[in-house]
């Protein structure tokens, strides 16, 4: 029991960092390449849906049995387009015009969105922690955005737009696909979700073109493309993995070593540079998810109740 532990926390930690370092790799791409977010998105897409429905395909699972459920893959096309399309383009788009701690800090608010859709869906208040959480949230944003002077906003509109943008995409993404997972599982959905998601965008950017692609690429820049496809996929399998040793409490603590990774990566890499107020927002926002990972006591005691009696 001990080693399977030992493993799920390797799996989270290294799912994490991987994903946090990507982000500064694709804000390098974009320093030092004509690459633009959305042929980076395009290619990204395409063959990360590839390799995953492609992996599952050679594990004998079935990957086409949605097709055959009108229901079922017209919700998988509207995750496609709106969930993981519009939830990556946000973020690509974030980390262009921004840098990439900004942008995974936007992402990161997106577990406290949730919370507060919920909480106005079900009409219930909120708990003290998720109030908590959404109060450090609410303060980060604030820092992050101004570095604690309103008269001198550190962040563009743009970028403060695609941020919010961000946070509401993968507040989409994770709420919206819920009755599907369950029914064909995680990985059969993000497969999929991600190979419509790169398809609806060649669609859309009709001017997409490989010669022109590799035209603007170096081997340092394509090596970089290709080292941010294989590590964001790596990533989703670790944390998706993590799963079966540890508790969803435990993951989502866990992967608060994603917002760190990035800003560490940043400054060293980078050389980027964040006022002592936007450090402060981005441990805010990083304090609230932690808020909303703790379990609440009233409603497991309330739980435990039920089962006894």
């Amino acid at each position: 029991m001990k080693t399977t532990r030992h493993v799920g926390l390797v799996m989270i930690i290294s799912g994490a960092t991987l994903w946090g370092i990507s982000g500064p790799m694709i804000q390098w791409l974009f320093q030092n390449s004509d690459l633009t977010p959305s042929n980076f998105l395009i290619v990204r897409l395409l063959l990360a849906g590839i390799i995953t429905l492609s992996l599952l395909f050679f594990s004998k699972k079935n990957i086409f049995g949605i097709w055959k459920h009108p229901r079922h893959w017209i919700q998988l096309i509207i995750f496609g387009v709106l969930g993981m399309l519009g939830a990556q383009y946000a973020f690509i788009e974030t980390i262009h015009v921004s840098n990439a701690v900004t942008a995974v800090l936007f992402q990161f608010l997106g577990p406290v969105s949730i919370t507060i859709y919920v909480a106005m869906k079900t009409k219930k208040l909120p708990t003290v922690l998720q109030l908590l959480a959404v109060i450090a949230a609410l303060g980060g944003t604030f820092f992050l955005i101004t570095n604690g002077s309103v008269e001198n906003v550190v962040l563009s509109k743009k970028a403060i737009i695609l941020g919010l943008l961000t946070t509401i995409g993968f507040t989409f993404y994770t709420l919206h696909p819920v009755s599907l997972i369950k029914e064909w599982g995680t990985v059969v959905i993000i497969g999929w979700g991600m190979l419509i998601g790169g398809i609806a965008l060649t669609i859309y950017k009709q001017g997409f073109s490989v010669v022109h692609l590799a035209q603007t690429l170096t081997v340092n820049s394509l090596s970089i493309m290709l080292l941010v496809i294989i590590s964001g996929t790596v990533s989703f399998i670790l944390y998706i993995g993590s799963l079966k040793y540890l508790s969803a409490t435990e993951t989502s603590l866990l992967s608060s070593v994603e917002p760190l990774v990035t800003a560490i990566v940043s400054i060293l890499w980078l050389n980027e540079s964040f006022g002592a107020y936007q450090l402060l927002g981005g441990l805010f926002i990083i304090a609230a998810v932690v808020f909303l990972s703790i379990p609440d006591k009233s409603e497991e005691k309330k739980i435990s109740t039920e089962m006894m009696s």
